[in-house]
């Protein structure tokens, strides 16, 4: 008895090959949407013309870009020239690939971004060989751990308390009613610094020009300072200080949902640190 050759009609009748299609289609899909976020980790490689300082440096088409998460000392500060030449010695002339995190942007304009050489992460190269230390713009970093280490090498005396204490968070914005989780809404500070710093009499003002005494407030190396709007004890540890400021009013929220300033000034009034977001910059 003769044999029938299959055909491939056949073998893929219409509803196997609707099945396949499919399949093809959702995979290919998947794949070309891998391929896409891999290459979005890298949007763009530019080739440094010049490098400005320990932490800035300028591309071939003329684009500022500062390194995001790291600070390293100014002109006239001790360390200055070392973190220049190393950045020159790991950047300069050569292309490097720069990855964004959510904020893209100072309010100078320049781009704040991660920073890849090869297979070296500039931005943290520069915190390791203690040319630089860490800051993260009151907002959290993608990289933020493996940047938030202690400052090492060259910069280890350099900075004071004026320069180690940083926002690293800020809730101003509770579930709820403000008025009534008034305990929820808080300003994280960190010294990021292994030098103890005394804030005692430091003040905080918001936009509208209400000022805050801190009481006496110790903050150890590295330790961080949460400053509640709402009442409560006053609580100290090794690692971290809780204070309340209970203003004199019926709702002691302070910070406004759609936006405020926050300013901090040492007890001779100089300013240290001014943060603002939404409507309030």
């Amino acid at each position: 008895m003769s044999q029938k050759s299959l055909s491939y009609g056949d073998i893929l009748n219409p509803r196997t090959f609707l099945l396949i299609c499919v399949f093809v289609c959702a995979f290919g899909g998947f794949f070309l949407f891998s391929f896409s976020l891999h290459k979005s980790k890298y949007p763009e490689t530019v080739k440094v013309k010049r490098v400005m300082d320990g932490d800035t440096f300028i591309t071939e088409n003329n684009r500022v870009v500062r390194l995001l998460g790291i600070d390293a000392p100014e002109k006239g500060q001790k360390c200055f020239e070392e973190a220049w030449r190393y950045l020159q010695k790991l950047i300069e002339g050569r292309e490097v690939r720069l990855e964004y995190d959510k904020i893209k942007q100072d309010k100078y304009g320049r781009l704040l971004a991660y920073v890849w050489v090869g297979n070296v992460f500039v931005n943290k190269e520069m915190i390791e060989k203690g040319y630089a230390v860490f800051k993260n713009y009151g907002k959290k970093l993608k990289y933020e751990k493996l940047l938030d280490i202690p400052p090492r090498g060259c910069v280890v005396e350099l900075y004071t308390c004026e320069e180690c204490i940083g926002i690293a968070y800020f809730r101003y914005n509770p579930p709820g009613d403000d008025c009534k989780n008034a305990q929820e809404e808080y300003v994280k500070l960190k010294n990021y610094c292994n030098i103890t710093c005394n804030l005692t009499g430091w003040k905080i003002r918001d936009k509208d020009g209400n000022v805050f005494n801190l009481p006496r407030v110790i903050l150890q190396p590295y330790s961080v300072l949460y400053i509640y709007s709402g009442c409560g004890k006053n609580d100290v540890s090794q690692y971290e200080v809780k204070i309340y400021l209970c203003p004199k009013r019926k709702c002691k929220a302070i910070w406004d949902n759609d936006g405020d300033v926050f300013m901090l000034y040492d007890e001779i009034g100089r300013r240290i640190l001014e943060y603002c977001y939404g409507n309030g910059c």
